[in-house]
């Protein structure tokens, strides 16, 4: 192993507009040099990046710029240490640019004209240069080991928190050395160790918190996040509302109205926005804004007034790449929200506020939609079809209620949906009044089906048969027209069956007892009389289009048929008979 001494001799340069840059004459013994400002590293690192998978986002953003294909962060533990260490298969870092890049804070890329990573493949999503200070905010320590192509030696580099805040004259010298390359391929290792966190890191938990950071769309670049035990975790970079149940989604631009069309900030803003079946989670409610493949906003809903409970139902993305490329930055140094002071910044906001306020009243449209269809595939409901079928006052009431089961800012929850479309379809079934009426359930079934199609007559016929043709079999009458069994074993000098037979214990006067006979006998031969023989004389669609015949005197015939038909079948032979 050979350390880097700290002799060598430094040149300056000016470049166009007046930059002085510093070249190496001696590499391999000009010793590192980080220059700072204690409390700078403190504040932008220490305590800005406080969130593990926002700190770990630098490293893969730098992997990424780096042309990397694949990078894996590798939990360890201990019973004595807990360590994170994030390896790339990237271009790696010379000495050189350890020296002038890796450790110059605040070094602005793009404004150095470093727009594209080397291979030129990719837009460089790193900006700030302050990305190095976020490891600070996880571990004391930082071992950084890095290769390029073709070297056989690497680079090791020891940053130490402690180290650094009890240098003096701002200047802090890292520990460098160059030692045999431990990888057969060029690349870029960090190790952070002496973490500030005292719980484990859960790799599950952090592999879905990366995978929010970034949608990046290269294919051939992958996230991994290796537990302690040994297992792997994909970064998913897809958007995690492809597993989402979704009521409706709308692509931007493509399914904007004209109106927001024309006023998109700009052309190249584009995402997709999800109105979902149940809640989503707290930390994915809202739209995420991403520039150059990175998350630049964490979701939020930018200021609209709207419930929170119909906002739980919305989640979405846009890609604001041009929000990146102007002359103001605007993205905080964690990425995790934007500042909106600056013109191109409140023009976006302004946007987003208009938009998420259609997109909720879409929602709303869409979500009641889709409520309707689920009752349909769940149940077997069709709303508007049910409470078609109540043709009395209730209907309002149903529909009423019907409405609240498929309102879009309902909270009611789909166990209770479905508990109480159940018992309102039992208070309130299909053809409600027919059911209302408590028919006898033969008198019930004998109309329905003309009832259901509104050939009231019909079921008023169809329902009166069932009655004589009952009494014919308990009479046991044969040969004879409706009118003659009724007059035959209902009539007081043909009384065959005897509805008052249940009551004679009672102690009833024989008035009494005469007129429950006599009753029976005069209203079956109106309901013979009113209800089947009109259609011998007159077709039925001029009964019902002149009103002589609704749906409300079908149902007060239904009563009358069905009272007789539960006094007919409660009676017993007249005792003349037996």
């Amino acid at each position: 192993m050979r350390t880097i001494g700290r002799g060598g001799s430094l040149s300056s340069r000016r470049r166009p507009g007046g930059e002085v840059r510093t070249s190496v004459t001696d590499v391999y013994e000009q010793s590192l040099t980080l220059q700072f400002d204690p409390l700078t590293i403190e504040h932008l690192g220490y305590k800005m990046y406080s969130h593990l998978p926002n700190a770990l986002a630098e490293l893969i953003a730098n992997a990424y710029d780096a042309d990397a294909t694949l990078v894996r962060i590798i939990l360890a533990e201990s019973p004595d240490s807990r360590s994170v260490t994030v390896e790339d298969d990237g271009h790696g870092m010379s000495v050189r640019g350890l020296n002038e890049k890796y450790l110059r804070i605040g070094r602005n890329r793009r404004v150095l004209g470093e727009q594209l990573s080397e291979s030129g493949r990719r837009r460089v999503a790193g900006k700030k240069g302050l990305g190095k200070l976020a490891l600070f905010g996880i571990g004391e320590t930082i071992e950084l080991r890095t290769r390029r192509e073709g070297s056989p030696q690497e680079s090791l580099v020891r940053l130490d928190w402690s180290e650094i805040k009890n240098s003096t004259g701002n200047v802090y010298h890292p520990q460098l050395s160059r030692v045999e390359a431990s990888r057969a391929t060029s690349g870029t290792v960090v190790t952070l160790s002496n973490l500030r966190r005292r719980t484990s890191v859960v790799a599950q938990d952090l592999a879905v918190s990366l995978g929010r950071l970034f949608i990046y769309r290269d294919n051939d670049f992958r996230i991994e996040v290796v537990d302690a035990g040994g297992r792997t975790h994909h970064v998913d970079r897809r958007s995690r509302m492809d597993n989402l149940e979704r009521d409706a989604e709308w692509r931007v631009p493509d399914d904007l109205p004209a109106e927001l069309k024309a006023r998109l900030p700009d052309a190249s803003v584009t995402g997709r926005i999800v109105a979902t079946a149940k809640p989503v989670p707290v930390e994915q409610r809202g739209l995420a804004l991403y520039a150059h493949g990175r998350l630049a906003n964490e979701p939020e809903f930018f200021g609209v007034s709207e419930s929170s409970y119909a906002f739980s139902y919305l989640t979405g993305y846009l890609e604001v790449d041009y929000i990146d490329e102007q002359e103001a930055d605007v993205i905080s140094t964690d990425r995790r929200a934007m500042s909106w002071d600056s013109g191109s910044s409140a023009g976006l906001r302004a946007f987003l506020q208009d938009l998420l306020r259609w997109i909720a009243h879409e929602r709303r449209t869409a979500r009641r939609t889709a409520n309707r269809k689920r009752l349909v595939q769940e149940h077997g409901v069709d709303i508007d079809a049910w409470t078609g079928t109540i043709k009395g006052p209730e209907k309002e009431a149903v529909q009423d209620a019907a409405e609240i089961l498929t309102s879009a800012d309902s909270v009611i929850g789909d166990k209770d949906r479905s508990s109480l479309i159940e018992s309102l379809r039992k208070i309130a079934p299909e053809y409600a009044d027919l059911h209302w009426r408590h028919l006898h359930p033969k008198i019930q079934q004998a109309a329905e089906n003309f009832y259901r199609i509104e050939y009231y007559h019909s079921a008023l016929t169809e329902a009166a048969k069932r009655y004589v043709n009952d009494l014919r079999e308990r009479t046991g009458l044969s040969g004879l027209t409706a009118t003659q069994i009724v007059n035959q074993s209902l009539s007081e000098g043909n009384l065959k069956l005897d509805v008052s037979a249940p009551f004679l214990a009672e102690g009833f006067d024989k008035n009494t007892l005469d007129s429950m006979r006599e009753g029976q006998f005069q209203l079956s031969k109106g309901a013979v009389s009113a209800f089947r023989n009109p259609l011998a004389h007159e077709e039925e669609q001029r009964l019902q289009a002149a009103g002589a015949l609704t749906a409300q005197d079908c149902l007060d015939g239904l009563s009358i048929i069905s009272h007789l038909y539960r006094r007919m079948e409660a009676g017993s032979p007249s005792a003349s008979e037996t």
